[in-house]
């Protein structure tokens, strides 16, 4: 034991606290897509042990992805994540829509056969792609003001649901056309070159088609 090198120890460390993270944020997905899947399912034919199933399982998988994403985020936005899991902000605006968009999904796969794209923009089941930065640079920029009408339309509240930090007054940001979400500028582009969707509902960012311009 006096021979191992303190790096090895840091490196176990590391790897521990990584898995018990990935638990806590599968755990905490799982129980909020329950909840949110199992109040869907009560109201409709699919039935309450149905919806909680199918929540909780869209819930872990979209928890465990956030987690993912976030692990080489700067270490403001690993400061913000850390206070949002304290009071469950992170689980409801990433997790819930999720859900709803697997739940949707599921109620619509018992009439007609599921195609292999749906499949592949809830669960991600062929890899995640990014956009090129020339089809990052061509989204519009916002520059964002307290009375615009596209932050009250598509957010509750003024906060960039990336860094989980509030939009301030003047901030550049872009607008995702498809969805109309809007984010900050440096958050949003790092995403994009990551993810090709929406980190709010998962809509696509491009059609194929702008996709290969």
């Amino acid at each position: 034991m006096k021979h191992l090198p303190i790096g090895f120890f840091i490196s176990v460390f590391k790897r521990t606290f990584f898995a018990a993270s990935t638990c806590t944020f599968a755990l905490g997905g799982s129980m909020v897509g329950t909840v949110v899947g199992a109040m869907k399912g009560q109201t409709t034919e699919t039935g309450f042990l149905r919806g909680a199933g199918i929540g909780a399982v869209a819930g872990a998988i979209t928890a465990v992805q956030l987690l993912e994403s976030l692990v080489d985020g700067e270490s403001l936005s690993k400061v913000a994540l850390l206070v949002s899991l304290v009071n469950g902000k992170v689980f409801i605006e990433w997790v819930s829509p999720a859900v709803l968009k697997a739940y949707q999904w599921q109620v619509s796969s018992n009439s007609v056969e599921p195609t292999y794209r749906e499949i592949s923009d809830i669960y991600d089941v062929n890899g995640a792609k990014g956009l090129s930065r020339h089809c990052i640079q061509r989204l519009p920029l916002h520059q964002f003001r307290s009375s615009d009408d596209i932050i009250i339309k598509s957010m509750e509240e003024p906060c960039c649901s990336i860094c989980l930090q509030g939009l301030k007054e003047g901030e550049m940001g872009r607008n995702l056309p498809r969805c109309g979400h809007s984010f900050h500028l440096n958050c949003i582009d790092e995403w994009l070159s990551r993810q090709g969707t929406c980190p709010m509902c998962r809509e696509h960012v491009l059609n194929d088609a702008s996709h290969q311009l």
